[in-house]
């Protein structure tokens, strides 16, 4: 009878309170306790020495479990402590008993402990421990300071993959000099250029002798050049290189956070076109392969105006005879005239006689998503042409100014045209054919590329949290002006927001407008 009573008295209030319309809370559910691990892991500096000047507490993810020691120095043996909620637990690696703060292992690679409790139940715990920040770490080691951008420096190169990769050669003889243009000249933090001795692989790259080291000092999210790469691959974009993030140690001295990447040359693993030799001077042979800079600088052996002025580098072959020069300019001024002759449109004789419009469609998408401020008509702006093939646009490179990093044009704004009004795209897009091929690229780019762009930039931001502590560390520049910064914004999280939120305007505007 009372629990009769009881309902009733619930029913009448529950249908009083939505009479007078007032909706009846859900019920409380009593919170979800997560208990922690069954064992709690440390390095314990007294039993670590030389290693570690304090403890290291392991963080836990759920079994999973993660350790960084503060220097760059590599060390991969340690010996850790473990406190047991069970005191009766036996802890294993292997077959191998563990007694804590006694016996060390190697952390090269993750290792997994067993924990067994009183009861017989067990429970594996993989433990992993990196050196420093945990990316890999190049340590340098040159016969003098690097100082030069045209004078190399011999030394060697010893890589700490930090377990993430595999690296069949870790101590590799090279050469080192100075790159890049304003980034060498106006910043502290510089940027490298690596000649192996040897093609060697690196980090799961494909051999070569040529690698480049990038510092994006004036980039404070780290990651445009990176960000812009995976653009460009998820579009096929032709040679896109690939971006690898490293700390870097020269002679001891910590440099800061760089992104490993290929250099723009003819390569197998690189721009993969025929590579041309001095005899190759008659048709067929001499139609190819060439790798070909816009470049206003003009600063290279190898050079030619084309009749409306554009300033064109030849990079390779490097020891180009005066056939293959002879034919790579006339093929480029032929390309041009057909770009801007009245019958530019006609798909037999105007300019897709001479171009591929899918590699130039590529590599313009990503270009002009980042407003990239060199990629207008400046530098940077390669083109390749395979032998008896056409004229073919990438590798897509040099995205530290892009996404609103510039303060001396209207590249910093999310809005308005950049690469389209180059030379040649803007008459190129007075083509309709052209434009609809545009339109449709950008509807594969924006329902594929540019989500798993934006997931790209937190996955990156996440994976260098304590890269960028440390880099902003050495250079502390967050809350500094750096050419050609258009704002200051004081913390790294920041610098990131504003870049996503760059990015929302320009992707909104460009569908909007195309």
């Amino acid at each position: 009878m009372k629990r009769s009573i009881t309902c009733l008295c619930l029913l009448l209030l529950v249908f009083g309170c939505k009479k007078d319309g007032v909706k009846v809370p859900p019920p409380v559910t009593p919170p979800v306790v997560v208990t922690g691990p069954d064992v709690e892991f440390k390095i314990e500096a007294k039993n670590n020495a030389g290693k570690v000047t304090n403890d290291v507490v392991l963080t836990a993810d759920g079994t999973k479990l993660k350790g960084y020691t503060p220097s760059t120095s590599t060390y991969h043996n340690f010996i850790l402590t473990f406190k047991l909620k069970d005191a009766a637990s036996t802890v294993k690696v292997g077959d191998v008993a563990q007694v804590s703060g006694v016996t060390e292992n190697d952390f090269t690679k993750p290792v997994v402990y067993t924990v067994t409790d009183s009861k017989g139940a067990g429970k594996d715990y993989t433990v992993s421990i990196y050196n420093f920040t945990g990316l890999p770490i190049f340590n340098l080691t040159t016969s003098g300071p690097v100082v030069s951008k045209e004078e190399y420096v011999t030394g060697s190169l010893n890589i700490n993959t930090n377990g993430l990769y595999e690296q069949e050669t870790n101590d590799i003889a090279l050469q080192i000099k100075g790159r890049g243009n304003s980034t060498w000249g106006l910043h502290p933090k510089k940027p490298y250029r690596l000649k192996f001795s040897s093609k060697a692989k690196v980090l799961g790259l494909g051999a070569a002798k040529n690698w480049v080291l990038l510092a994006n000092h004036s980039d404070k999210t780290l990651m445009r050049n990176y960000i812009a790469d995976g653009v460009a691959q998820s579009l096929n974009g032709d040679f896109t290189p690939h971006g690898i993030f490293i700390e870097v140690v020269m002679n001891g001295e910590y440099l800061g956070t760089y992104m490993l990447t290929e250099q723009v040359e003819v390569n197998a693993n690189r721009v993969n076109i025929t590579e041309m030799k001095a005899g190759d001077n008659a048709e067929p042979n001499v139609t190819g392969g060439y790798l070909v800079e816009l470049d206003q600088r003009q600063e290279d052996e190898h050079l030619f105006k084309t009749a409306s002025g554009l300033p064109f580098t030849v990079k390779e072959p490097g020891d180009i005879t005066p056939a293959q020069m002879a034919y790579i300019q006339n093929y480029m001024q032929d390309t041009e005239n057909a770009i801007f002759a009245a019958n530019f449109t006609d798909p037999v004789n105007g300019y897709n006689k001479y171009i591929n419009s899918d590699s130039f469609i590529n590599w313009f998408l990503v270009n002009e998503l980042f407003k990239n401020q060199d990629a207008a008509d400046f530098s940077s702006i390669f083109y390749f042409k395979d032998r008896s093939g056409k004229l073919g646009m990438g590798p897509a490179w040099d995205f530290d100014l892009g996404a609103g990093n510039v303060d001396y044009s209207d590249a910093t704004r999310p809005d308005g045209w950049w690469v389209k009004n180059g030379p040649w795209f803007k008459r190129l897009f007075q083509d309709p054919a052209f434009l609809t091929k545009v339109r449709t690229r950008w509807q594969f780019l924006k329902a594929n590329g540019i989500p798993a762009m934006f997931k790209s930039i937190d996955d990156t931001e996440a994976l260098l949290t304590l890269p960028a502590k440390e880099n902003f560390t050495k250079w502390n520049v967050l809350d500094k002006y750096v050419w050609p910064n258009p704002v200051i914004l004081g913390t790294y999280p920041r610098e990131v927001s504003q870049f996503k939120f760059w990015l929302t305007q320009r992707v909104a505007w460009i569908d909007s407008n195309l």
